[in-house]
């Protein structure tokens, strides 16, 4: 059985109980659903159920289809995107779903996924070491200096992404900072989800990576959210043991795998 929505904010409204029941996995949700005004090839939302088990899909033009739910019900529906002639280039899920794309699509939409970026989701609930006294907080005369970093940023993680000055702008109070001779050499970046931070936009430039600047921040910050009574969050990079064991050694726990696939071109 399977339901389609005529816009995000039904898909949403009946689905948030679902949805948050992993609101760390579903998060994406919750950012895309109010964007999808209309249903066509590129803008879709669907749920399938079956012996109570959910799988959910949304897609919103420009960015990838999610999928949230069971992978059992995967097989369904891929058929029926397939039937509506939907798009679905590149997907967002966790791992456990992935995998699973990976093996049937070809048999079902004659195309075939690989994981273009994988993401371990990390969460940190204790202190592990004091905050260094070179983090300190962005000002406005930072503006510019961070927009430039977080192209940088944007290039190295292969995203979708367009860096915004406005946005710099608007949350400059929470971008945290080392300056060394006056120059921003590492930066990050923290925004409330729930009952958690979440850490992201960690970036060193090139030319003073390998010093401890990056894991100086994320420390730092990580202690500012604690102080908070919050629980600090961030994703990184499953294929990079450096980060991985830089934020495992902070105290780091890995929660979950999501990844984003794309379609073959040989497809």
């Amino acid at each position: 059985m399977y339901k389609e929505y005529q816009n995000g904010m039904e898909f949403i409204k009946e689905n948030d109980q679902y949805l948050s029941e992993n609101k760390y996995l579903s998060n994406f949700f919750y950012y895309d659903a109010p964007l999808l005004k209309e249903i066509n090839e590129e803008n879709y939302a669907i749920k399938v159920e079956n012996n109570n088990k959910k799988l959910l899909a949304l897609k919103v033009s420009s960015y990838a289809l999610m999928l949230y739910g069971d992978k059992s019900l995967l097989e369904e529906m891929l058929i029926i995107i397939k039937r509506k002639k939907y798009k679905c280039d590149k997907i967002m899920a966790s791992s456990i779903i992935g995998e699973e794309l990976m093996k049937i699509s070809k048999s079902i939409l004659n195309k075939s996924y690989y994981e273009f970026l994988g993401m371990d989701f990390m969460e940190a609930s204790e202190f592990s070491e004091e905050s260094s006294k070179l983090v300190t907080k962005a000002s406005e005369e930072d503006v510019n200096e961070i927009y430039e970093l977080l192209k940088g940023f944007i290039k190295d993680c292969h995203l979708d992404d367009v860096a915004k000055l406005e946005s710099v702008k608007k949350n400059i109070d929470k971008y945290r900072i080392i300056k060394i001779d006056n120059k921003i050499v590492s930066m990050a970046i923290f925004s409330k989800n729930d009952n958690s931070y979440h850490i992201s936009e960690v970036y060193t430039r090139d030319e003073y990576r390998g010093r401890g600047y990056a894991k100086k921040v994320v420390n730092a910050v990580k202690n500012e959210i604690l102080a908070l009574g919050m629980k600090a969050t961030l994703n990184v990079d499953k294929k990079n043991p450096i980060s991985n064991h830089l934020y495992e050694s902070l105290g780091f726990k890995k929660i979950f795998s999501q990844s984003v696939y794309y379609v073959k071109k040989s497809d």
